[in-house]
């Protein structure tokens, strides 16, 4: 990927969050998304100095669910062009893809197309349930080693339409019970699952970056993080743990939730931030949705996801990139991207996605 002036694109693996705003350089590209080999170095640029924005379709709630325009904005990409022009990755879940698209060669080549300035990356879902149609067949978790199928159909797919996945996003792994709330998983089988998921996709995309997804707190066995494990194993097996995305909606330290693992307040959502960055030394990104507003209504999720930004830069935290990512019944709609009063529908995703790169920094 390059920019306007012809230069390569670096996005490196730690980047600092600067609240003072900064202009965005426009991206120009192939007609293909394609991957910037994992850590190359950009001679010409020093590391950057804002936070990646990136943009998640909403699931509207269940598994895979998509939104009501997600479809017909392809048809008037101008809708949603200003936001195009901030939004560094856009990502898609595995379930939607399954649930709505899937294998649709001539839309995905017209995706390629509308969104061929960001990179694009896949929200999979296969690692921490591939054992469940055993399960339920058997009673056990078969021994494997999995295999994942569906990971490497949909890449597959992919590829064929022109769009090279440049970040794979395992969710919830160390963290899920697994599917109907089962919590015979140990973490033993979670990290080696991992590992085997890195074996199998490695070969179909060398340079893809794969992290987790997980909400992150108090995830300690026998005195080591989890995700310091799952560090330490990738590593001896050849390979990096690229990110982590901390999954806590907004609403959780807004309200001092307490959960299985405790309260949950904005320091400690800046204390995993930190952990994440300083002592494993990998890419932190920062979720950004709210359960409350997004079951109530359009501009109260909105609010509330402008409210979580600012207060987590207030608390003294920084994020590596955030990643807009609803998956309540709101936001109800994606487009149009323009800013100034709110329409009688109420916010749109992608105005809101513009709107967190001003509160984050971006301009």
């Amino acid at each position: 990927m390059t920019t306007s002036n012809g230069r390569a694109m670096n996005l490196t693996r730690r980047q600092a969050l600067t609240v003072a705003g900064g202009a965005i350089a426009g991206a120009a590209g192939a007609s293909t998304l394609t991957a910037l080999p994992a850590g190359a170095a950009n001679p010409t640029h020093g590391p950057r100095d804002l936070p990646e924005l990136w943009y998640c379709e909403n699931n509207m709630g269940w598994g895979k669910g998509i939104p009501p325009d997600f479809f017909s904005r392809y048809d008037d990409p101008d809708s949603f062009a200003a936001a195009r022009r901030v939004m560094d990755t856009y990502m898609v879940r595995m379930g939607s893809y399954e649930g709505q698209f899937e294998g649709d060669i001539p839309f995905l080549e017209k995706m390629a197309t509308v969104h061929h300035n960001s990179n694009f990356a896949f929200n999979v879902t296969e690692v921490v349930a591939w054992w469940w149609r055993e399960y339920n067949r058997t009673g056990e978790v078969p021994d494997g080693p999995p295999v994942y199928s569906a990971t490497l159909r949909h890449i597959r797919q992919f590829k064929e339409a022109g769009i090279i996945p440049t970040d794979i996003a395992v969710q919830s792994v160390l963290s899920k019970p697994g599917p109907g709330r089962y919590k015979g998983y140990p973490m033993e089988r979670r990290i080696q699952d991992v590992v085997d998921f890195f074996h199998q996709v490695k070969p179909e995309l060398p340079d893809v970056r794969i992290g987790i997804i997980d909400p992150l707190p108090d995830h300690w066995e026998d005195g080591v993080h989890r995700a310091e494990w799952l560090q330490r194993e990738l590593q001896y097996a050849g390979y990096e743990l690229s990110f982590i995305h901390f999954d806590k909606p907004f609403d959780r330290p807004r309200r001092e939730h307490v959960g299985p693992a405790g309260k949950m307040t904005w320091e400690r959502m800046v204390a995993q931030a930190d952990f994440v960055r300083d002592e494993l030394g990998i890419t932190f990104g920062l979720n950004c949705t709210d359960e409350i507003g997004g079951n109530r209504g359009n501009n109260l999720w909105r609010e509330h996801v402008l409210d979580g930004i600012d207060q987590f830069i207030r608390h003294g935290g920084k994020a590596d990139r955030y990643i807009l990512t609803p998956f309540h019944p709101h936001p109800d709609h994606t487009v149009p991207d323009d800013l100034g009063p709110l329409p009688p529908e109420g916010a749109s995703q992608m105005r809101v996605l513009r709107e967190l790169g001003r509160a984050a920094g971006r301009r």
